[in-house]
C-alpha cells in the first residue's frame, strides 16, 4: 500500500513538474503597438485663465507636429498659450508654438504629447513580464509669461492604444498651474528654477489593463519614467499625482508599458496539482 501511494504521488509530482516545465519553456509573444495621443481642444476640457480676453479659443492655439503617431480625430498633439493679441483666436494655426521666440509678446508656453509605435513582448513564461517599452512622451515648454497673458487651466490628454488587435481608449484630465515667477514659490520648486509650473492628474489614468489578442489573455502595466527638467511624486499615494516642470526650458516625461500573458485556469490547476504532489512526496520521505 505504501509503495502504491508513493508511485501515485511521484507520478502526480512528475506530471506537475512537466506542466511547469512546459509553461517555462514557452517562447515570448510579441505584439505590435501604436499609441495615438492628442490634446482634446473641445470646450468641455480646454480652459484658460489669467490674462487674455477670457475666451479659451482666443487664448489657446493648437498645432499638429509632424513627429510621432497621428493623434486621434478631434485632438492635436500641441497646444500653446500666451497673449491673445498674438494668438488672434486662430485655433489651429500654421506655425509651431514651441519654436516661437523673440520679444515678450511672442513667447508661448505649451504642451505637446507624441505617441510612439513599436513592438512589445511578454516574458518567457506566463507569469513574467517582458521589457518596458516607451509608448508616448509629454513635453512642456515653460516660458516666463506674466499676468497679462492667458494661461492654461485644464486640458484632457486622450489616447487610443492599439496592442495587437486590441484598442484601449483612455483619457487623462490634467489641471495646470502657471506660476508668475514673482515672490516666493508656494507651490514648490523642486527643480530649483525661478518658480516651477505644475500639473496634476489622477493616478487611475495609468491603471493596468487586461486584454485579449489571438485567443490569449494579456495583462499590461504602465509607468511614468525618464524625467528631464521635471520632478514628480508619482507613484502618488493620493488621488492626484503632480509633475513640477522647470522654468525657462522644455521638460519631458514618458509613459512606458510592459505586458505578460495571463495563464489559463487549466495550466494553473496543473501547476497546483504538481506542487501538491511534490509536497506529499516530501512528507512521505520525511515520515
Amino acid at each position: 500500500m505504501k509503495s502504491k501511494f508513493l508511485r501515485k504521488t511521484f507520478a502526480t509530482a512528475l506530471f506537475g513538474v512537466l506542466a511547469i516545465g512546459s509553461m517555462q519553456a514557452s517562447a515570448t509573444t510579441t505584439l505590435s503597438y501604436q499609441e495615438h495621443s492628442g490634446l482634446d481642444v473641445s470646450d468641455a476640457w480646454l480652459f484658460s485663465t489669467g490674462g487674455g480676453n477670457g475666451n479659451t479659443h482666443d487664448d489657446i492655439v493648437w498645432y499638429e507636429h509632424p513627429s510621432g503617431v497621428t493623434p486621434p480625430a478631434g485632438t492635436y498633439d500641441t497646444i500653446a498659450w500666451s497673449y491673445a493679441s498674438t494668438n488672434q483666436g486662430l485655433g489651429n494655426v500654421g506655425f509651431d508654438p514651441f519654436a516661437v521666440t523673440g520679444n515678450s509678446d511672442q513667447i508661448y508656453s505649451g504642451l505637446r504629447v507624441l505617441g510612439w509605435s513599436g513592438m512589445v513582448s511578454t516574458g518567457f513564461d506566463p507569469i513574467t513580464f517582458g521589457p518596458w517599452e516607451k509608448i508616448s512622451t509629454l513635453y512642456h515648454k515653460n516660458s516666463a509669461i506674466n499676468a497679462a497673458a492667458a494661461t492654461l487651466a485644464s486640458a484632457l490628454i486622450y489616447s487610443e492604444l492599439y496592442i495587437g488587435s486590441h484598442i484601449d481608449p483612455n483619457g487623462i484630465p490634467i489641471t495646470f498651474t502657471e506660476t508668475l515667477n514673482v515672490g516666493s514659490c508656494p507651490l514648490g520648486n523642486p527643480n530649483g528654477s525661478i518658480c516651477d509650473d505644475l500639473f496634476n492628474f489622477p493616478g487611475s489614468g495609468l491603471a493596468p489593463i487586461t486584454f485579449v489578442d489571438g485567443g490569449k489573455t494579456y495583462y499590461a502595466e504602465f509607468k511614468i519614467d525618464e524625467f528631464n527638467n521635471s520632478v514628480t511624486n508619482y507613484p502618488c499615494s493620493g488621488p492626484a499625482c503632480t509633475v513640477w516642470t522647470a522654468e525657462g526650458v522644455t521638460s519631458d516625461l514618458s509613459i512606458f508599458m510592459r505586458i505578460r500573458e495571463v495563464p489559463e485556469p487549466a495550466s494553473l490547476a496543473l501547476v497546483g496539482l504538481g506542487l501538491f504532489g511534490l509536497a506529499g512526496l516530501r512528507r512521505r520521505r520525511n515520515a
